[in-house]
């Protein structure tokens, strides 16, 4: 309880940063995070903070649904705890999700959102919930399903590389494990 109060009470502070430096804000959202020699770290994370942090409560409140495919036999609970990540979820009608044993093509025009492993793109949601798509040569298929359905509301943060850590860094456009 102690917890969500105080990420409410920080979320508020740096939404109220993020209002009266909106050069900042900008920056933060569209620069990606190996371009930070306009802006600090902090900066970022605030920027990152004050973007996702108020939508957090409105996303857990409303619900949402996804399909998992049959290409996707065998991974089914890793998918669904990708789901669960994000809370509010029910499987059978919503966002199609399908699986690739290879690398995810065509993902990476405009109203996509692509993640990375070794090179190749293992991830991919088009158009905020449209479709997504999950390689299975991903190192930890349970966290790149959490990402993918993180872009049904969310861009990708700051951070360099995905961990499980907090909800920025499941939103790190890169799996480096």
């Amino acid at each position: 309880m102690l917890t969500r109060i105080a990420t409410a009470v920080g979320a508020a502070l740096v939404a109220a940063v993020a209002l009266t430096v909106p050069a900042a804000a900008d920056n933060a959202d569209s620069a990606p995070a190996r371009a930070t020699t306009t802006r600090s770290a902090d900066a970022a994370t605030t920027a990152q903070a004050a973007k996702s942090a108020p939508q957090a409560d409105a996303r857990k409140a409303a619900a949402w649904g996804y399909v998992i495919d049959g290409s996707c036999g065998g991974r089914e609970g890793q998918i669904r705890g990708g789901a669960n990540y994000w809370g509010g979820a029910t499987e059978g009608s919503g966002t199609p999700v399908n699986c690739v044993s290879g690398y995810v093509e065509g993902c990476g025009a405009r109203g996509s959102e692509p993640v990375y492993q070794a090179g190749g793109v293992i991830g991919c949601n088009w158009g905020a919930g449209q479709k997504i798509t999950l390689s299975t040569l991903a190192s930890d298929f349970q966290l790149l399903a959490a990402h993918e359905f993180g872009h049904n509301w969310y861009g990708h943060s700051g951070y360099a590389c995905m961990s499980w850590n907090s909800p920025d860094e499941v939103m790190a456009p890169t799996m480096c494990g």
